[in-house]
């Protein structure tokens, strides 16, 4: 009896025999593995797995001669003679290493992605087949995974739990239920450590492959975690100064660090004052609890809450966590009236507006701009009153009012260069407004004019030293010359607005700006890199549900055959 020996997971190797069998021809060679997985093929299929795209008589022709070159490879008598069916002969025993794989022996078993060392150009019909069977064994081998760590959960063999749960994090890198599961079982071991570990390391390579946060589960997770391991060994005060200057430190991290637009003082500009601060989530957290502590309601403790409850809607509006966000500014907002706090009324205000602008909710805008204006017609804020106008005017753009939108924005930006003479702090709204111009002018379809103020937003920045907001005018300015059709300037600028995305860990606009770099790598035939793009546009328009941003990329998706 003939033995044919085929691995198939990990390093290719097919043995007849005992002796190595290699192939001359790569679509022979992949036949072959398809013939081994599925034992039986009738030669229409095969027809259409490998030669989808020739005519029927050279697909027919094509097939005997991969066929000819299998059996000169390995012997004449593989295949019995069949006009209809290709299987191997009877007088052959085909032992493959995915024929026995299962969730008992993967751990043991698996040696790699199914085919990972091969590969076919030009073949989608077969490279679609391959993806689909790799991960089915992939998906064996982690469920193998599972079951090893649970036996060694119930010996308590945590040396071994964090060796397999390497590996399976290694071959499941963005599943975030596998971490959920091993942070879990660090925590149950008092591993503390180990368990922020992992949470630290998922919401790194997150960000750094996808640009998203983790899942609300992972993150309730991480923070359970977290007040465990600060209830064993922490010693809490309700000392107010204390708390006030945590608050304060964190929201001008916040400022600094995630704001669109924000006015920055030189006092907060130090990147080093907040070498402390790693989640900004976690030390909402902690600022939580120590408010909780306290059994006062006096004044003070009133106006750290609503400082806090402030900070923490600005914080999840961002994230696309509205429901979350908004109860948080409701509080502040409440907060902030029985203080009578213009300051903070105004604040809260303008971040429903800001919830608004996210989810395009043009009717919610504008009352929560009216509220602003009657708070100011009242005590009259020159700062704020270019910030609301600046805001206005986009919601003019938003309606369609461009005569009502030039008006406002051109106001505000008088108002804040008449503000930047004393201080460059208020360099960004200048530009914020005159980004908000170039899109106005951009939809319109006058591209060159929107160009100029897009140009001239992020000149103003480079010339203030003002870097943040110029993720979102590279993007904006990218965008407009790809309209124009200029795609190589576009890529440059494209690529620049990612960089900043980068560089602030903001997602606000990063969907569009991801959307483009898709499109230009579809321009240029990079597909793959393409796919990549498109993917992260897709994520943080769903996390931020943006209607018109998952509407546009939706399409991109739906139209396009790589993705």
């Amino acid at each position: 009896m003939n033995i044919l020996s085929v691995n198939l997971l990990g390093r290719t190797s097919v043995k007849f025999n005992g002796n190595k069998i290699s192939f001359p021809y790569k679509r022979s060679e992949a036949l072959f593995y398809y013939l081994c997985v599925n034992k039986r093929v009738s030669r229409d299929e095969a027809v259409n797995i490998f030669w989808a795209g020739s005519t029927e008589e050279k697909a027919r022709k094509n097939l005997r001669d991969a066929l000819y070159k299998i059996k000169s490879s390995i012997s004449e008598n593989i295949f019995p003679p069949s006009k209809a069916v290709i299987e191997f002969s009877d007088e052959f025993i085909i032992e493959t290493d995915v024929d026995t794989i299962d969730e008992l022996n993967a751990v043991s078993t698996y040696t790699g992605d199914f085919l990972s060392d091969f590969t076919l150009k030009n073949c989608y019909e077969f490279e679609n087949w391959m993806l689909e069977k790799r991960d089915l064994y992939k998906e064996i081998y982690i469920k193998s995974l599972h079951k090893k760590i649970n036996e060694l959960i119930s010996i308590s063999d945590y040396g071994s739990i964090e060796k397999y749960g390497s590996i399976l994090i290694k071959n499941d890198p963005y599943n975030e239920k596998t971490y959920r599961y091993l942070m879990k079982t660090h925590a149950l071991a008092e591993n503390y450590n180990k368990a922020i570990k992992l949470y630290n390391e998922l919401s790194e390579i997150l960000k750094k492959d996808l640009n998203v946060e983790p899942e609300l589960k992972t993150k309730k997770l991480f923070r359970d975690i977290l007040e465990l391991k600060n209830t064993s060994n922490s010693d809490y005060s309700d000392n107010y100064s204390s708390l006030k200057s945590k608050v304060e430190n964190l929201t001008n991290y916040y400022t600094m660090f995630h704001e669109a637009y924000p006015s920055l003082s030189s006092e907060i500009t130090n990147e080093s004052n907040y070498s402390n601060i790693t989640d900004i989530e976690s030390e909402l957290k902690n600022v939580e609890r120590d408010l909780d502590r306290i059994d006062d309601l006096d004044t003070e403790y009133i106006k750290i809450k609503m400082e806090a409850s402030y900070l923490a809607g600005r914080y999840y509006i961002s994230i696309g966590e509205y429901e979350r966000g908004i109860n948080d500014i409701h509080i502040s907002i409440r907060l902030a009236q029985k203080l009578d706090n213009i300051i903070y009324l105004l604040n809260n205000y303008k971040q429903m507006i800001f919830y608004a602008i996210q989810t395009d909710r043009s009717k919610i805008m504008n009352d929560y701009i009216n509220k602003c204006f009657s708070i100011l017609e009242k005590r009259d804020i020159l700062e704020e009153r270019g910030v609301i106008l600046r805001l206005q005017g986009l919601y003019f753009i938003k309606i369609g009012s461009f005569r009502e939108a030039d008006r406002a924005l051109n106001e505000s930006i008088s108002i804040f260069s008449s503000l930047n003479k004393f201080s460059s702090r208020y360099a960004v709204n200048i530009s914020a407004s005159y980004n908000y111009l170039g899109q106005m002018n951009k939809d319109l379809g006058n591209y060159e004019a929107a160009y100029e103020y897009f140009t001239k937003a992020i000149n103003i920045c480079m010339e203030n030293s003002a870097v943040k907001g110029l993720e979102i005018f590279y993007s904006n300015a990218g965008q407009t010359l790809y309209c124009m059709e200029r795609f190589k300037e576009a890529e440059e600028l494209i690529d620049k607005s990612l960089q900043y995305f980068d560089k602030f860990n903001a997602i606000w606009g990063r969907d569009l700006a991801e959307y483009h770099k898709a499109l230009l790598e579809l321009k240029k035939g990079n597909n793959a890199n393409a796919k990549i793009h498109s993917q992260k546009a897709y994520a943080l328009a769903k996390k931020l549900n943006n209607p018109n941003s998952l509407s546009l990329i939706e399409k991109l998706k739906s139209a396009s055959e790589f993705l």
